[in-house]
């Protein structure tokens, strides 16, 4: 979708949220988050704004006048006309009299009674835009994003078909002061690559942007300095780009490698693991499995894929939930690994040795409370800690993506999901007679604990992402770690006391039956940390929204995201859907680059943010932040190439 579809937006800053009416926008209703209903796309050159239903944007206020105020475009540019006569009106805090008109600018705020708004619209010459937009815009939930800006009149062999606006462009014999310069480069860039974008291969493309005729005539009729601006801005194209540019983060170093090399080495790191756990459960339940092999091979086969099925499970989850920001695959498979492969042996021998001490710490006591206790505190204590190095571990090293809440209770998941696959298999194996019941026990009834334990940590460690207090990065933690260990051991703690008293009472109806209740409690108890989990959970997603609808707005201005994708990133249903159609539509390869262009999107609001939150500029010449907005100009360009050739 081009420019042509969407001429800007408005969102909220403060007040009540936005509904937009119409057929055109009746698929973008559907919202499973409240953040997903604070943008308003202005589809048409002119935009009512008021609380009856008639109106284009609909804001449910009772400051509001039914028919509040107009946003119109023409060719001088976006104006905004007040239509009521009593309520407010005021345009970055100057009221706007009755039946007057202003003209506003991207970035501008507004307020309408209580509610206030701001104007996000891309800073292109209004005689350029109003002669490049469609006056029948598509249907913003049926196009796919997925072409860059065109002019139809352009062409890259010639300059006898250049756009009018070229023309008046400030300099030596222009009539526009110098203040115009900004929307100069962002005009000279907006055609340069709807210029690009005509290209249908490698070879008719120029092998640097500064070598077009366009960019030539645009710069020659503009301002002195601008040719040598624009031409040091100029960025080699490459339309064989692997969908993964070079960067600064360490997402973008680990896309630096080629494709084939980079599964090949994930592809022997991963075998390497899983053969070293393979001959570690093999090492410490010997006698198990192999009785299995003997007495029962398909028994063996159940053991092994009820786990293997139940991690899966947790994993379709986390992807469920990981609607924005989305950790790659591979460092999912990383924390997945950690579980599974290299917290298991630790946390064996650990336990093994604190086991053998047991006899010396409690004597001759065979108090079952103290016994339980001791086998909460080994299990809480010991796997809750190995786990929870495995988040501390991604928290350090992977700064550049550990964003937030969401992130740590995406990698405490995976976690915590690798973990509970091989415990479950070598309590199966070591106890094929009990099947039934750690099937009951630990499959069904206690299919998300690991997991949730150890989301605790992993959501503290992503909070103080979101605060600059110093006490607070010590202490959140180090209250994460102490709620996960905690939760651990009071499940295991009743657990191993219920089966106690169950076992040495099996006549006693009345102890029995207190066994039982104690144990539904044990998962009541989860089930309402769970609960509390999800709200957060919720309430960080939301937030993920609002970093994109803040951060994302001086790019939208500038050119770098188009109006259509910052209204689509930040509903992460609708943005699925769209890229269900790009695989349908389009194949598994454009698929991948669609994807990537609104990751690296989301990616680049997130770099902002956390500039803003303080985290220091990078070593070299290059920041994130531009190297996000080339990796997207690629992206685009790549894109829109992979399109005309479909």
């Amino acid at each position: 979708m081009s420019l042509s579809q969407n001429y800007g937006v408005l969102r909220v800053i403060h007040g009540h949220t936005l509904h937009t009416v119409g057929v055109r926008q009746s698929k973008y209703a559907i919202r499973w988050f409240s953040e997903e209903q604070q943008v308003c796309l202005l589809t048409s050159r002119e935009t009512t704004i008021g609380r009856a239903l008639s109106n284009d944007c609909i804001l449910i206020d009772p400051s509001i006048s039914r028919v509040h105020a107009r946003l119109v475009l023409d060719p001088q540019g976006w104006s905004v006309y007040n239509l009521t006569e009593q309520n407010v009106l005021q345009v970055n805090e100057e009221p706007l009299p009755a039946g007057a008109h202003i003209a506003v600018h991207s970035l501008d705020i507004l307020q309408f009674g209580n509610t206030v708004l701001q104007f996000i619209a891309p800073t292109v010459p209004a005689d350029l835009l109003l002669t490049t937009l469609a006056d029948a815009p598509a249907d913003f939930a049926e196009s796919v994003p997925l072409r860059a800006p065109r002019t139809d009149t352009l062409d890259p062999s010639s300059d006898a078909h250049l756009p009018s606006a070229v023309s008046t462009l400030p300099g030596k014999d222009g009539n526009h002061s110098s203040d115009s310069s900004d929307n100069t480069c962002q005009l000279a860039m907006t055609a340069l690559y709807a210029d690009i974008a005509q290209t249908d291969n490698a070879a008719a493309c120029p092998a640097n942007i500064a070598d077009l005729p366009l960019l030539n005539a645009i710069t020659d009729r503009g301002s002195p300095g601008l040719h040598d601006s624009l031409r040091e801005a100029a960025l080699p194209i490459t339309t064989e780009e692997k969908f993964f540019g070079g960067g600064i983060t360490l997402r973008f170093a680990f896309h630096s490698l080629r494709l084939h090399k980079r599964y090949a080495l994930i592809g022997a790191i991963s075998c390497f693991l899983v053969l070293g756990t393979v001959i570690f459960m093999l090492l410490s339940n010997t006698l198990g499995i192999s009785t299995l092999i003997h007495d029962n091979p398909t028994t063996l086969l159940t053991v092994l894929l009820v786990p293997v099925i139940a991690a899966l499970g947790i994993s379709v989850l986390v992807s469920f939930v990981d609607r924005y920001e989305r950790e790659p695959w591979y460092l999912r498979l990383a924390a997945f690994f950690w579980g599974a492969i290299i917290a298991i042996p630790p946390t064996v021998f650990i336990e093994q040795s604190l086991e053998v001490l047991r006899p010396m710490l409690l004597g001759s006591s065979n108090s079952n409370i103290l016994n339980a206790l001791f086998t909460g505190l080994n299990a809480g204590v010991t796997e809750e800690t190995v786990k929870g190095l495995g988040v501390m571990l991604l928290f350090i090293v992977l700064r550049d993506e550990f964003d937030n809440v969401t992130d740590g209770i995406v990698y405490g998941a995976l976690i915590g999901a690798g973990f509970a696959m091989v415990e479950n298999i070598l309590y199966f194996a070591g106890s094929p007679k009990t099947f039934l019941f750690l099937l009951v026990s630990r499959i069904v009834l206690g299919w998300l604990n690991h997991s949730t334990f150890t989301i605790c940590f992993g959501a503290a460690l992503g909070y103080i992402r979101h605060t600059r207090v110093r006490w607070q990065h010590i202490v959140i933690p180090l209250l994460g770690y102490l709620v996960s260990v905690s939760l651990h051991t009071v499940f295991d703690f009743v657990n191993s006391y219920a089966n106690a008293l169950a076992l040495n009472n099996p006549d006693n109806v009345t102890i029995v039956r207190f066994s039982m209740l104690a144990s539904i409690g044990d998962y009541i108890l989860l089930l309402m940390v769970q609960v509390v989990i999800i709200f957060i959970l919720i309430k960080s997603l939301a937030h993920e929204a609002s970093i994109i609808r803040e951060f994302l707005t001086s790019e939208v201005s500038s050119g770098t995201v188009y109006v259509e994708e910052y209204a689509l990133l930040q509903h992460s249903f609708l943005r699925a859907r769209v890229e269900r159609d790009v695989l349908w539509h389009y194949g598994l390869r454009q698929w991948f680059r669609v994807r990537a262009l609104y990751q690296t999107e989301i990616g680049l609001a997130f770099r902002k943010w956390h500039v803003s939150m303080g985290d220091k500029p990078k070593l070299g010449y290059l920041q994130p932040e531009d190297a996000y907005r080339q990796r997207i100009q690629r992206l685009r360009q790549v894109i829109a190439a992979a399109e005309e050739r479909a």
